[in-house]
């Protein structure tokens, strides 16, 4: 049997609870986004012909490392310059991977198409609806943010009056940034799944990868801190990033008969 709350702690936490109930709302609405994403992106489209457990988790392992690799760095600069510019910089590049994509993804798949043998040509041609479809969901969570605001503003819940206005202002909020968490979500697995383009060709997400990388590193520069650590981080993840992606390869043709020509 549950004992009651003494009534000498309510005057405390309820600061606690109108301080936290933000927080647990954008938990929520995140939550949801990433959910969404996932059912759109992933569920939704046709599942890779190849799946190595062993590149799996060692792309999972290079992810955690790269973490660790932010927070330490972001820790070891100490200066608030510094510590801003790093954050700005993965903000950007979260921002920036779905466009260098889409601009790189089609001279990849077309090279891959033109070396491929003349009667599996059409079939991968063929394959391109599932990327263009994914292509076209991704651009509707990009016009949803304004298409939302727009509504919102011609609704103009603030005209209405008590507690109605008050709930309708709230719901306007949780939708507006329930769309910017679902664009987020869905860019970084877009990013992550290579708008699904494995369905053309099993090497296409690793090529893209290695191609995505290296247009960040050249169009973001030098990241913040001492010159010696800047060129290491600058040159190192692309570098990594690479390597497992040229080993990635070697195992489709090894293990799975996979060629870039096939």
């Amino acid at each position: 049997m549950s004992r009651p709350v003494p009534a000498g702690l309510y005057p405390v936490l309820l600061p606690v609870l109108l301080l936290l109930s933000p927080l647990v709302a954008l938990y929520s609405l995140a939550r949801s986004a990433r959910l969404a994403a996932w059912r759109v992106f992933v569920r939704g489209s046709a599942p890779a012909p190849v799946h190595d457990p062993r590149v799996a988790r060692l792309k999972t392992v290079r992810t955690w490392a790269a973490v660790a690799v932010t927070i330490a760095v972001v820790v070891a600069l100490g200066n608030a310059q510094d510590v801003g510019q790093h954050l700005t910089e993965q903000w950007v590049t979260l921002l920036l991977a779905p466009w260098l994509l889409i601009a790189s993804g089609p001279v990849v798949l077309g090279v891959l198409i033109w070396l491929a043998p003349p009667a599996r040509r059409a079939t991968m041609r063929t394959a391109l609806r599932g990327p263009l479809r994914q292509l076209a969901l991704f651009f509707g969570t990009l016009a949803l943010i304004p298409a939302l605001f727009y509504g919102v503003d011609l609704l103009n819940p603030s005209h209405a009056g008590g507690n109605l206005g008050i709930l309708l202002v709230l719901a306007s909020l949780a939708a507006g940034a329930w769309s910017v968490f679902l664009f987020l979500f869905a860019s970084v697995t877009v990013v992550r799944t290579g708008f699904g383009t494995a369905a053309v060709h099993p090497a296409t997400p690793a090529l893209l990868t290695s191609v995505l990388v290296w247009e960040i590193a050249a169009i973001g520069g030098l990241p913040g801190g001492p010159p010696a650590l800047a060129y290491v981080l600058l040159v190192g993840g692309p570098a990594t990033v690479t390597a497992l992606s040229c080993w990635e390869i070697s195992r489709l043709r090894s293990r799975y008969g996979v060629r870039l020509r096939g």
